[in-house]
């Protein structure tokens, strides 16, 4: 379900630094773990509106923590965070589904727009999902014209 643009936005952070909080701060809540297997640990048990995710895991390759996010949560949003990705990293980010690439922790209120901005696309997305055969079909585009 779709939450209200006041809600608490909810965020794990995947070995990287806490957001400095700017702007409306206490709407976010930011959870830290250091390592992939803890991440996996805390997706089974909570759910996220969001996930930040360091490059360099110290416990297994960022890329496997990520093919795990993507089998196991196929439709949760997450960014990477690193400086200096290369080029193959930012293919396999792409791949694995990254919304954004950041060189470094965004801020809280950078985290919040990023946030407000997805839930806005997948509420266009829902409802053109739900009106969109109604409205639209050779018939309505043919009018158009």
């Amino acid at each position: 379900m779709l939450k209200s643009k006041d809600d608490t936005v909810e965020v794990l952070g995947v070995c990287v630094d806490p957001p400095r909080r700017v702007g409306q701060s206490e709407r976010l809540g930011f959870h830290a773990v250091q390592g992939g297997r803890r991440a996996v640990d805390m997706l089974r048990m909570l759910s996220y509106d969001f996930m930040l995710v360091g490059v360099k895991l110290p416990d297994m390759s960022v890329w496997d923590f990520l093919r795990h996010l993507r089998l196991a949560l196929p439709h949760q949003k997450w960014a990477l965070v690193g400086a200096g990705i290369t080029d193959q990293q930012e293919i396999n980010a792409r791949m694995f589904g990254v919304t954004t690439i950041f060189d470094t922790t965004p801020t809280s209120h950078e985290l919040l727009n990023l946030v407000d901005r997805l839930r806005e696309r997948a509420a266009a997305r829902l409802l053109a999902e739900q009106f969109g055969d109604a409205e639209s079909g050779p018939d309505r585009s043919a009018q158009a014209m």
